[in-house]
């Protein structure tokens, strides 16, 4: 009776401890991938569990880091505790990513009724070079001396975290709409909203990019996350080291005709504020070439704005704007970090759009589409057709000269015909885009049914102009 009553009791308490499991917190070491380039050695927190089993001599523990630690790292005996009596881990063998230790004898008293708590050191991981958003974590995993998995389900504690310090911002982005009826000298005063803006009022003489470096939200984030994240390895812009900022992008219709790239003043200018004299070519700090300005910032909180001016005296075309920006920090030495193809902004062309309402898509309906332009400005055609939910853009579909009226259903069709998701029998709309004077491009819209016996009837569509009382 006596054995039977101790056999059970024991399987009882393996079962218990089988199926509890530890719930472990550290204060994890959020440390930015700047300052950690080049570093061996970075500091990782030390995490304190508390424990669902109960530890009795001979069983072992497993401590196991997601990443390997630094060369030399060593090893110290632990221990479990009720609040007042330890029970003594020591260390039974390791590797470069884990320890395991051996529990040692339990203390007369000790009380497993109390919460029993883990605490582990610190320890120092290998600097790899990791990237923006590796999280470090240590693991513990238990057995009793005869093998039996207690603690089981413990989850990964993270100790340590990697994240960008540094981003870049293109706070303000080239935006302006050419004006079309300014001879494309011009730009309109309805921007293109950019950046999650509403359309704003737009100079007709200047356009305006502006970049900031700061601090990237999720590193911020990071840092007194829950529990806590707390500050590991942070850099420094270098004071006195020049961050450049680069505004890549057509700059060849400002070029005088002198020898090399120079601004003519008579067409326009390029400053690093509204109305200032234009950027000058000096060595390490500033130039102006075709197709890139770079603007340099040796400040604590570095940033840059370019101010495109036009005189209106010379025509002016659509196109895109990229950034490169290079910032200098240190870490304890001197480093750079580049940042490229930044989008910027763009520029448009300001015009005429018009859809055409429920075009058939069958096999026997020739679909009718003019582009009438009144005015002697040409202007390129381009569209998009929405079909069953989904919206596929045609892509340029040719130049509305002056004074012409330009077909363009065939090449409207064409496209049609290859989308999978417009099925026959769908009906489609178009919306058509010329970037001539709008009071002069009007759309005739229409299809053409050829019946069975070889008749054919035509019909008008509605368009969004027509439809305008």
């Amino acid at each position: 009776m006596f054995k039977k009553t101790l056999l059970c009791t024991a399987l009882v308490a393996v079962s218990g401890g089988a199926m509890a499991k530890a719930t472990g917190t550290a204060d994890e070491i959020v440390h930015g991938t700047e300052a950690a380039v080049g570093v061996i050695s970075l500091a990782s927190a030390a995490a304190s569990y508390d424990l669902g089993a109960s530890y009795t001599q001979g069983d072992t523990v497993t401590l196991t880091w997601s990443q390997a630690l630094a060369a030399g790292v060593g090893h110290t005996a632990l221990s479990i505790s009720d609040g007042t009596l330890t029970i003594p881990l020591t260390v039974l063998s390791s590797t470069g990513s884990s320890v395991t230790y051996r529990v040692g004898a339990v203390p007369a008293g000790y009380d497993y009724a109390l919460t029993q708590v883990l605490a582990t050191d610190a320890k120092a991981l290998l600097g790899t070079g990791q990237a923006s958003g590796t999280i470090v974590t240590q693991t513990l995993t238990a057995a009793t001396s005869t093998g039996i998995v207690i603690d089981a389900g413990t989850l990964p504690v993270e100790v340590a975290e990697f994240w960008d310090q540094y981003a870049v911002a293109v706070t303000l982005k080239a935006n302006a709409r050419i004006d079309v009826e300014a001879s494309r000298k011009l730009f309109s005063v309805d921007a293109v909203a950019m950046n999650g803006s509403a359309i704003t009022t737009h100079a007709t003489d200047e356009d305006e990019i502006n970049i900031a470096v700061t601090t990237a939200t999720t590193y911020s984030a990071a840092i007194g996350a829950p529990p806590l994240g707390v500050a590991g390895l942070t850099a420094v812009l270098s004071g006195g080291d020049t961050n450049t900022f680069t505004i890549n992008g057509d700059y060849s219709w400002l070029d005088s005709a002198a020898a090399g790239f120079a601004i003519d003043t008579n067409v326009g200018g390029l400053s690093a504020t509204t109305g200032g004299g234009d950027i000058a070519n000096s060595a390490g700090v500033s130039s102006v070439a075709a197709g890139a300005v770079m603007q340099s910032d040796a400040s604590a909180t570095p940033s840059a704005k370019l101010f495109i001016k036009t005189a209106g005296s010379t025509g002016l075309s659509a196109q895109a704007y990229t950034a490169d920006v290079v910032i200098n920090y240190n870490n304890g030495a001197k480093r750079s970090k580049t940042f490229s193809g930044l989008a910027a902004g763009s520029w448009s062309l300001n015009g005429q759009t018009i859809t055409a309402y429920g075009i058939p898509n069958q096999a026997s309906v020739t679909p009718f589409l003019w582009v009438q332009n009144a005015g002697t400005i040409s202007g390129e055609i381009t569209g998009t057709a929405s079909c069953d939910g989904v919206t596929t853009d045609l892509g340029a579909l040719g130049t509305a000269a002056g004074d012409t009226n330009t077909r363009i259903g065939p090449a409207v069709q064409a496209v049609m015909d290859g989308v999978a998701t417009c099925t026959l029998g769908s009906r489609y709309d178009v919306t058509i885009t010329v970037n001539a004077k709008k009071t002069d491009i009007t759309i005739n819209a229409g299809y053409r049914v050829q019946a069975a016996d070889g008749s054919n009837d035509r019909l008008a569509l509605e368009t969004s102009d027509s439809l305008v009382d």
